[in-house]
């Protein structure tokens, strides 16, 4: 049995450099994005923030906080899922508050502790048609 056309094999070098990169510009575009929304939540917002900022010591690269997780679902969306109409700010506003809303509820339905005996309770019953 003769192989089918495989492509050609990735050695592990080239697999982790192509992986970093991908991980780079993920990062890069939700940090984009990230400061993008809390500006517009900073317009947004009639409170000055109250954020302690801490001032960075010279002797340590000062490290940089990651983005939520919302944030981070919404740039895998707009990678995926590209559309001229992802490009309005309300848009992504809309979509980033529900995104936060769902990792909400999730976290609180994850919260919820069940017994081994806990299942759904849902019946099946086959319908016949008459064709």
């Amino acid at each position: 049995m003769t192989p089918t056309n495989t492509p050609d094999p990735v050695n592990r070098r080239d697999f982790a450099r192509t992986i970093a990169a991908a991980t780079a510009a993920t990062a890069a575009t939700a940090a984009t994005a990230a400061t993008a929304l809390e500006s517009n939540a900073a317009d947004n917002d009639p409170k000055p923030s109250t954020k302690k900022t801490s001032k960075p010591d010279s002797k340590s690269k000062p490290m940089a906080d990651p983005p939520p997780p919302a944030v981070l679902l919404l740039e895998t969306i707009r990678q995926r899922y590209p559309d001229k109409r992802l490009d309005g700010q309300d848009v992504l506003q809309g979509i980033y508050d529900e995104l936060r809303g769902d990792l909400a509820r999730s976290r609180r339905l994850s919260g919820f502790p069940l017994n081994n005996a806990d299942e759904p309770g849902f019946l099946f019953a086959a319908v016949r048609s008459n064709r």
